[in-house]
């Protein structure tokens, strides 16, 4: 939530048009809302901040067995905000109110450990300051913490730390001040990796002294920007077939306007074509997880409508798939009034939790066997597929993208490929080219500025 035996297990495809349905899982109370899940020793667990799932008393980690659901992790752990399998053990990032200090646990499925102390100077509850823990994750052979703290073991890692095994470093000097106009409540809320780097995204306004607003790249030795960051806070990224995804509460990247979600293109951040937001008044709206499973795209939040360029809306609740083509399944129109935070594939589709605004909790399945799709296509920009490509680029479904000259080029800036465009046919035959990333160029245009996207290349 923001600051807020499952051999069957099967990640999902999306390939079909019709209508879907979230149900209940189960119909006991859960009193408090869920915030993430993790594959554990084959039993799907949970964190969040209830004690009761389902109607039965499991504690902050709760853990199902497909049958009903049962405490984990037993020993007094507190709310919890992310879990994490690293070699072979559920590490849990969790909260802590109105204290100094936190650990971070360690759970081997029959005890507990910590390997760390976190602190924070000052604390204040009242402020929504404390030293929670949002994120662990592992990069490279050391695990990285992240959250709303400044000190880890007595020394200074404001927000970010790493452990190697036997001791915590700092990566560089760490993260620091707020977003501009957010409130000054610093904190890194989730970890990820893209293109090898490890990326940290969150409310804080510098990394390694750099101004980055929100995201930040490390990449091992030094920390770098993604363009110009956001005006609000980022609570997750996720990446769908090599690109890059962020979502948080934010309305634009420098002078490119958002709505909660946005793509990196290799440049800066693009309006990926559609935006996300709450029509209730004075609700804000957020994007927390975006999550690939099989070939889509899972991004859920706070939000209960999706609004395309044309203005035109479409109802949903709380989740949204993406798939390559640009289209989008509501998911059946979405639990209504849920906000949701928690995937995971479970039984051939996906186990979803959330809770409500009133802090109660929800748990439902989702069952793809019939999805519904609407196309999301602006037929004023280009899109590119397939996506990733493999003999064939061409522009789809965009009658007015009169581009005349197509460019694709590596990560490193250097040509690999050059072209024109017919404008009855604008689409071309690509050339043997090392399976990767390769960042595509659309220019010559009358009416319209030059276009860069990102495009996959699959072996031959």
């Amino acid at each position: 939530m923001i600051k807020s035996s499952l051999s069957v297990l099967l990640l999902l495809s999306l390939t079909t048009a019709a209508t879907a349905q979230i149900a209940p899982l189960c119909t006991g109370n859960t009193n408090g809302f869920v915030v993430d899940f993790a594959l554990f020793q084959n039993e799907i667990h949970s964190t969040g901040f209830f004690t009761n799932v389902c109607g039965k008393s499991t504690g902050h980690v709760a853990r199902w067995n497909g049958t009903q659901w049962a405490q984990a992790a037993q020993g007094g752990i507190d709310e919890g905000h992310a879990l994490e399998i690293i070699d072979d053990a559920l590490y849990i990032a969790s909260y802590e109110f109105g204290i100094d200090s936190n650990y971070v646990v360690r759970w081997n499925g029959s005890q507990l450990s910590t390997i760390g102390t976190v602190y924070r100077s000052n604390p204040n509850p009242n402020n929504n300051q404390n030293s929670s823990i949002y994120d662990i994750l592992k990069y490279g052979d050391e695990i990285v913490i992240s959250g709303e703290f400044d000190r880890v073991a007595g020394k200074i890692m404001p927000g970010i730390a790493r452990w190697n095994g036997a001791q915590w470093d700092s990566l560089g000097s760490g993260l620091s001040g707020n977003i501009a106009g957010t409130p000054a409540i610093i904190y890194a809320h989730q970890l990820d990796v893209f293109d090898g780097d490890l990326i940290v995204s969150g409310n804080f306004s510098k990394a390694g002294g750099q101004s980055v607003n929100g995201i930040a790249r490390w990449d091992g030795s030094a920390w770098s920007a993604f363009g110009d960051g956001f005006n609000g806070s980022v609570y997750g990224t996720g990446v769908f077939n090599g690109v890059l995804y962020a979502g948080g509460s934010f309305t634009a990247s420098g002078s490119t306007p958002l709505g909660n979600i946005a793509r990196w293109n290799g440049t800066a951040w693009e309006n990926p074509g559609f935006e996300l937001e709450y029509s209730i008044a004075g609700v804000q709206a957020f994007v927390h997880t975006i999550k690939q499973i099989g070939d889509s795209l899972f991004i859920a939040g706070g939000f209960n409508r999706v609004v395309l360029p044309s203005g035109a809306t479409i109802n949903v609740s709380g989740i949204i798939a993406l798939n390559s083509s640009q289209q989008i399944s509501t998911l059946g129109g979405g639990p209504a009034g849920k906000e949701i935070e928690a995937l995971i594939p479970y039984n051939g589709g996906i186990l979803i939790g959330g809770g409500g605004n009133n802090g109660s909790g929800y748990l439902g399945f989702w069952n793809p066997a019939t999805t519904s799709l609407e196309t999301l296509i602006d037929e004023t920009r280009p899109h590119l597929s397939p996506n990733p490509a493999t003999d064939v680029l061409r522009l789809a479904d965009c009658p007015d993208c009169d581009y005349e000259y197509l460019r694709l080029a590596d990560t490193n800036g250097r040509t690999c490929f050059e072209t024109n465009l017919s404008t009855d046919n604008q689409s071309v035959t690509l050339p043997i080219l090392p399976e990767g990333l390769y960042i595509v160029t659309l220019s010559g245009s009358k009416t319209l500025a030059p276009y860069t996207s990102k495009v996959l290349i699959a072996g031959k």
